[in-house]
């Protein structure tokens, strides 16, 4: 195991608060906009660059997918744009 400086880990430490943040306000944007209600103690994990096969990177297609641990079960929230239209979806491809 290597040793991590003091300094190293306190920004570390601030970096993954920040990223957590930042996740918990993409899923609750996310589950506003499809009607889905986090609960205070779920588990958010995020998927970058998620693929689809209809989807066309070289247009400017993307996707991003959040999972969301609600009550011991999964629940997948995708948004991006697709031929150009702003979305967001859940489950992901319905």
């Amino acid at each position: 195991m290597a040793e991590l400086q003091v300094e190293d880990a306190l920004r570390m430490r601030r970096l993954s608060e920040e990223v957590r943040s930042r996740l918990l306000e993409l899923a609750l944007i996310n589950s506003r906009t499809v009607g889905i209600e986090i609960p205070k103690n779920a588990n958010i994990q995020f998927v970058p660059g998620a693929k689809v096969k209809a989807m066309d990177a070289g247009a400017g297609d993307w996707m991003e997918l959040i999972m969301v641990d609600v009550n011991g079960g999964q629940v997948e929230v995708c948004y991006g744009v697709i031929n150009g239209e702003p979305f967001a979806e859940s489950p992901c491809g319905g």
